[in-house]
């Protein structure tokens, strides 16, 4: 008993608390720049509120998922790989949205719960345990065919909610994980050529908002929507300057210009208040987070803990770059959150059980390998 405890308090003591206090600190920033950006909208009062309770209930999901041993979701990965499906399919069939014809929400006992973060952290587990069970197949194209089925079903399930940015962001962090699995260049060229029709048929069902930002992105065709949101976002981050206007104080937040300020355009917020000083110091802790999961991705002991790392980190790095270029100009205008800081309980939560497989990874990385 004695010795149990003693491996049990030897691995704690791997737990990265630098990860831990990196996530803590942009949860932190997030309660106070989402309650500012709220502040004039009666009807979103309780969001604040409820943003600290999500962070609280995600530390302690933090806690709880690293200390089971990651290796143990390998052994249900083709169970986790049927929940990932059968959850984004119930999304498609039985899912609401107060916008038709979107569907991306299920509802249980009255919280609504978005299934497409979670399908990020659903394939990570379980397309990273099918490339770890087949190191030995890397020469394989039939072996990196069904690789690509197992993630293009799913990003295919979330284009169809319609969710393009979310399919994206699957199809990155697998791309990932298969790089740093070994793909080979010509097997990634070949894949991507027969995957031209699919593109081509993408692009045809996008429905007309989807494709007006892009083509605005491109130069191609301006998109007043697209333009407007942009523009306000540039106009607030511009009234920042290097200290900023202080809280609460952004004009374009303050009359209600900036749109969806508390979820896709919070960066705007945060920069327009706290300054370029803020909007940097926000920037710094993305980059001790990742470069904390790249630490432990790359001391792992097994390739199924390293393509865990990489996915989680994939999928942070990716989501905070592609926000903050959607708010300054140069990345087109996605639905993506901005990791740990904009408002949404599914989308921290996810990230938050995301953080805790990585800490599993490092806690455990020394520990027997289980294999179902």
């Amino acid at each position: 008993m004695i010795g149990w405890l003693q491996e049990r308090l030897g691995e704690w003591r791997r737990f990265d608390v630098g990860l831990l206090l990196g996530v803590m600190a942009l949860m932190a920033i997030s309660i106070p720049t989402i309650a500012s950006a709220v502040l004039r909208s009666p009807d979103l009062a309780d969001v604040p509120r409820r943003q600290a309770t999500f962070a609280l209930i995600g530390i302690a999901l933090i806690l709880a998922t690293s200390s089971v041993n990651y290796r143990v979701w390998g052994t249900f990965h083709q169970g986790l790989y049927l929940l990932l499906v059968g959850l984004l399919l119930l999304a498609l069939i039985a899912g609401r949205s107060q916008i038709a014809p979107v569907r991306r929400w299920l509802e249980v006992a009255s919280v609504n719960i978005q299934p497409a973060e979670l399908a990020k952290l659903l394939l990570i587990l379980s397309l990273g345990r099918f490339l770890a069970d087949r190191e030995e197949q890397l020469d394989s194209f039939r072996t990196v065919l069904l690789a690509f089925g197992y993630l293009l079903l799913p990003a295919a399930l979330i284009f169809l909610q319609p969710n393009l940015s979310t399919a994206v962001v699957l199809a990155v962090i697998g791309l990932a994980m298969l790089f740093v699995w070994g793909i080979r260049p010509r097997h990634l060229l070949a894949v991507g050529v027969l995957s031209l029709p699919l593109a081509l048929g993408a692009w045809t069902m996008m429905l007309p908002y989807m494709r007006g930002r892009l083509l605005h992105f491109l130069g191609l065709q301006p998109d007043p929507n697209t333009a407007y949101n942009l523009t306000q976002a540039l106009i607030t981050i511009g009234s920042g300057g290097l200290w900023g206007t202080g809280w609460g104080q952004s004009p374009q937040n303050v009359w209600g210009f900036l749109r969806v300020r508390h979820t896709d355009f919070l960066f705007a917020v945060l920069a327009g208040e706290f300054g370029l000083v803020g909007a940097l110091g926000v920037i710094a802790l993305y980059l001790w987070v990742l470069g904390r999961i790249l630490r432990i991705a790359w001391t792992a002991e097994d390739t199924y803990g390293r393509l865990i790392a990489v996915g989680v980190g994939t999928w942070i790095a990716f989501q905070a770059l592609a926000n903050i270029g959607m708010n300054v100009g140069l990345t087109p205008v996605a639905g993506l959150p901005l990791p740990f800081l904009s408002y949404g309980g599914s989308a921290l939560l996810s990230l938050c059980l995301g953080i805790g497989l990585v800490q599993s990874v490092q806690i455990h990385r020394l520990a027997f390998s289980i294999r179902g």
